[in-house]
């Protein structure tokens, strides 16, 4: 009974993160996509680098700890040279906020492994709640995730004044394509 009460204490003592798995991003096999619309043309893009710090185990989701920081300098646009003006002070302003930050603690499995994570986005130093919903497949040690968002760039103060703010459609589709392995 007294080694059954002491492993109970034991349980309660250790951090509710360090029970799930911690996983690593393989970087070739993910991304992070944009797509906007230019008047009523798609615009596709995306982010070369961000990191991610993954605590997630399939069978207990609330213990869940994901982190990831998108270097801004990384933006590119398919097909034109606009990274410039997507990196000024009309835009993303990367001078001064040279990282977009996703953090969730709260992610709830919806069933058929689908899953929310519930968090907060921040750009441009400004920060907003955010629920992604993302499909989640795990084989063997290697997860697969899949999921997307329409974000409204306007609150972030992005491209608030000018012609080409104008043109530019407010929701932006944000994908994200991410495979993992997990740490040993």
């Amino acid at each position: 009974m007294t080694r059954l009460l002491i492993g109970f204490f034991l349980a309660l003592a250790i951090p509710v993160g360090v029970l799930a798995n911690t996983w690593q991003v393989i970087p070739a096999e993910s991304q992070i996509l944009w797509t906007a619309k230019w008047n009523t043309s798609p615009v596709h893009g995306g982010f070369n680098d961000f990191d991610a710090t993954i605590s997630f185990d399939m069978d207990h989701p609330e213990l869940a700890d994901l982190s990831v920081a998108v270097d801004i300098g990384s933006i590119y646009m398919d097909g034109q040279d606009a990274r410039t003006t997507l990196m000024g002070d009309n835009w993303f302003f990367a001078e001064s906020f040279p990282k977009a930050q996703f953090s969730s603690q709260d992610v709830r499995h919806l069933g058929n492994g689908r899953y929310e994570a519930h968090g907060t986005l921040e750009i441009r130093g400004i920060s907003q709640e955010l629920i992604l919903p993302f499909k989640l497949t795990i084989e063997d040690d290697i997860a697969r995730v899949e999921g997307g968002v329409t974000l409204d760039r306007t609150v972030f103060g992005l491209g608030k004044k000018g012609d080409v703010a104008k043109a530019v459609a407010d929701g932006v589709n944000v994908s994200v394509l991410v495979t993992a392995k997990k740490a040993p």
